[in-house]
């Protein structure tokens, strides 16, 4: 009777409304952290089209290029070994072109965030939009290469070496004497070892 579809009703509100740590299971974010990556891109989180912990990333291997090429409005969320989680918001279409170099010049829409910061590092969420189209824009690498990727000022690494990952702050607008301010790590490359990569495919929030 009505009961049973009130019952039927509510099971389905339910399954539809993620908790706050099947989100950061699945997108590396909380609610919160999501929210405010979709505030920053006025678009909405659709799919993961590559994930590291289930995808490739190999020397050799790696399926991230086939995975990207082609697509745009992409969020590349990193959480690193510190539980640092920060990344890059790629505006543009990923064209096919590989190695040292071959820098895809972005728009001003790119930019680079931090969602959480070890021990509270800093006090809020920040984003940090760019300053040089051509620097702050990607590179990627081929699948014999020891690199994965450039996003603006991060360089990652394949798997086989996800600690050398760095980051080279020069691209972006960040606080005065805080150039470390992304990822946190001090030091001439600021090292830092990735836990887990994720790459979100953006869309249009219809009116």
């Amino acid at each position: 009777g009505k009961r049973g579809n009130f019952e039927v009703k509510s099971i389905c509100v339910i399954q539809m409304q993620l908790t706050d740590e099947e989100e950061k299971e699945k997108w590396i974010m909380t609610i919160n952290q999501k929210n405010l990556l979709e505030e920053w891109t006025s678009l909405k989180c659709s799919e993961i089209v590559f994930d590291s912990n289930v995808d490739d990333w190999n020397k050799d291997t790696s399926v991230l290029n086939e995975k990207i090429i082609g697509k745009k409005q992409l969020a590349f969320v990193i959480e690193d070994d510190d539980g640092e989680i920060f990344g890059y918001y790629c505006n543009h279409q990923i064209i096919e072109e590989y190695g040292w170099m071959n820098e895809q010049q972005t728009d001003k829409n790119s930019f680079h965030f931090n969602l959480q910061s070890k021990n509270n590092r800093l006090s809020k969420p920040m984003k940090f939009e760019i300053k040089d189209l051509k620097k702050g824009g990607i590179e990627f690498w081929e699948k014999s290469d020891d690199w994965l990727m450039r996003l603006g000022d991060i360089y990652l690494m394949k798997e086989n070496y996800k600690n050398e990952c760095c980051c080279k702050p020069n691209s972006f607008e960040y606080p005065k004497g805080k150039e470390n301010i992304l990822t946190g790590k001090i030091g001439e490359k600021n090292f830092f070892e990735v836990k887990r990569i994720i790459v979100i495919q953006m869309y249009e929030i219809e009116e």
